[in-house]
This record gives structure tokens, C-alpha cells and sequence, in this order.
């Protein structure tokens, strides 16, 4: 409890006063594909939509920029690309949580790659909302950050022996935490890591609930 209270004081820096009611979500598609479709956020202010969507449209056109790394422009011939969204939180208070669930899958190649992305906005203002916002939190009452590198690889190797998997034997601890994170609607932090990032490709993305 103590520390959703943290939480809520650190994120509550980015919301003013008046706060804002859940924003509304519409699918586009990336020039007309409609295997790569992303969310357009509408809050009711213009201002707000324009930063968060120019963001979000600039992470669409990266993966897919990346995806074609030999092409000047998107081809998509070569390379199997896909791309769909989830909203995991869409505070009232003014936190909205967007994952984008990607896969570029080459001809020829033995499988697919998958990626989770998640960004985070405040809804009020349209910052967006990055990991660094977490390392103070916790930090005075219990002497280090609850999200500090130390206290996530606890929780990742946790989750791992929960849910049966190995973790690479060389890996010890992080050095830092992932830049790719998300709330859920009771306000938990997940930390994503991507496929080969801390285990082998079997094992998938790990998603672990950091509280």
C-alpha cells in the first residue's frame, strides 16, 4: 500500500489539477496494410492527442522502418510484418498504458520474430511517461527505488522459477531496468523483456509483475 502511495505521488506530478476521464481509442492502419494496425488516442483535447499520437506514430514507423532495413520504403515482399495494440491501463485519473504487439517474420528465416512495446502517456498533458519516472519511488522510505535493478531482478528471477523457466546462466543482475514497461488498471508495474533479451527464444517475452 505504502508504495502504490509513492506511485501515485509520482505519477500524480504529471497530471494537473483538473483530472481528465479515460480516453477514447481508434485503429488505424499503416498505409492501408491491415496486418499493422495501431490505436489513435482521443481525450478531447488537441493539443494532448498531437503529442501522444505524433509518439506513437513515430514507434510504428521505427518498427517498420527496421523491419525494412534494405528497402527505402516499406516492402513488404521480403518480410512478414505485423502489428496490433492493447490498452492494459486507461486511468480516469490520467494514465493510459498502450502495448504494441509486433512480429517481423524474413522469408526463409526459421521463425518468427515477436516484440512487445509499451508506451506510456499522461492523458491530461501528453508527456510521456519513461522508466526513469520510477526510480524514486520508495526510495526514502525504504533507503532504494521499489523499480531499482536490484529489486526487478529479484522479481524476474521469481517469476521465473514460478513459471518454470531458466534465465541465461550467465545472467546475474540488471544493470538497469527495461525501457519497455507498462501499468495495469490496479496501477502494477510490469517490466517487458523481449525474446533473447534474458532467456532463450523459447521461452517467449517475459512479462513480470513488479507490484
Amino acid at each position: 500500500m505504502r508504495k502504490l502511495i509513492f506511485l501515485l505521488s509520482v505519477i500524480l506530478c504529471f497530471i494537473p489539477a483538473n483530472f481528465s476521464s479515460a480516453a477514447v481509442f481508434d485503429t488505424v492502419q499503416f498505409l492501408g496494410n491491415s496486418g499493422i494496425i495501431y490505436p489513435l488516442v482521443i481525450t478531447g483535447k488537441d493539443e494532448t492527442d498531437g503529442k501522444i499520437n505524433a509518439e506513437i506514430r513515430r514507434t510504428v514507423q521505427e518498427f517498420v522502418v527496421n523491419a525494412n532495413t534494405e528497402t527505402a520504403e516499406p516492402d513488404f515482399s521480403s518480410v512478414d510484418v505485423g502489428l496490433s495494440f492493447s490498452v492494459p491501463c486507461n486511468y480516469e485519473n490520467g494514465i493510459v498504458s498502450i502495448l504494441l504487439h509486433g512480429y517481423v517474420n524474413y522469408k526463409g528465416s526459421a521463425h518468427p520474430l515477436s516484440f512487445l512495446r509499451a508506451l506510456n502517456f499522461n492523458s491530461d498533458s501528453g508527456k510521456r511517461i519513461y522508466s526513469s519516472s520510477l526510480t524514486e519511488i520508495g526510495k526514502e522510505e525504504f533507503g532504494e527505488s521499489a523499480y531499482s535493478p536490484k529489486n526487478v531482478t529479484r522479481k524476474l528471477k521469481a517469476h521465473a522459477a514460478k513459471e518454470g523457466f531458466e534465465l541465461y546462466p550467465e545472467f546475474t543482475e540488471l544493470e538497469s531496468v527495461p525501457n519497455d514497461f507498462y501499468f495495469d488498471q490496479n496501477l502494477h508495474v510490469h517490466f517487458i523483456f523481449q525474446q533473447y533479451e534474458v532467456a532463450p527464444y523459447a521461452v517467449g517475452i517475459i512479462d513480470v509483475d513488479a507490484g
